[in-house]
């Protein structure tokens, strides 16, 4: 390994070093807000060894302030414990884009379209935020189809009385 000492990190250098920021959505309740935080603010996960790090004067970029230590070492997150963090911020984002869309997933649904008329279906998720959705759509051959479509055309189904 070549000694990296003395030499400045580009901004494209340091976007190289493998990192992890836990973010989950909010909803603010002012709309300027921003409608993502970092799950661990003021942390970010680095998968790197600490000398590189140093090399790489990653200290002198804005925001960090140094790495988690213990008694002045450098302490390491085993990798079962960010990917932990990963599964954990995943189903809160996941959460969170189904209580905007008002659906969660396996609620039947139907789906209105002026080209395709009504077709029931199963939500499956939210797309991207409150805007559009993914719904599994029964065909008349009995299998399923995945289509994303705007959260406005979704509806629950009707509950059949009797």
């Amino acid at each position: 390994m070549e000694n990296l000492k003395g030499v400045e990190l580009t901004p494209s250098e340091a976007k190289s070093i493998p990192n992890y920021l836990p973010v989950y959505a909010v909803k603010p309740v002012n709309p300027r807000s921003h409608a993502i935080k970092p799950f661990f603010p003021g942390y970010l996960f680095v998968n790197e060894e600490p000398e590189r790090l140093y090399d790489h004067r990653v200290f002198l970029m804005r925001g960090v302030t140094g790495l988690v230590s213990f008694d002045g070492m450098p302490a390491s997150v085993h990798p079962s414990l960010v990917e932990a963090v990963r599964r954990h911020t995943r189903q809160l984002n996941l959460e969170q884009s189904q209580a905007h869309s008002g659906f969660m997933a396996g609620d039947e649904v139907v789906v209105e379209d002026s080209l395709i008329g009504q077709i029931e279906g199963i939500f499956e998720k939210c797309i991207n935020g409150k805007e559009r959705v993914s719904v599994l759509l029964r065909m008349i051959q009995g299998g399923m189809m995945r289509l994303e479509v705007p959260v406005e055309k979704v509806r629950r189904k009707p509950q059949r009385k009797g």
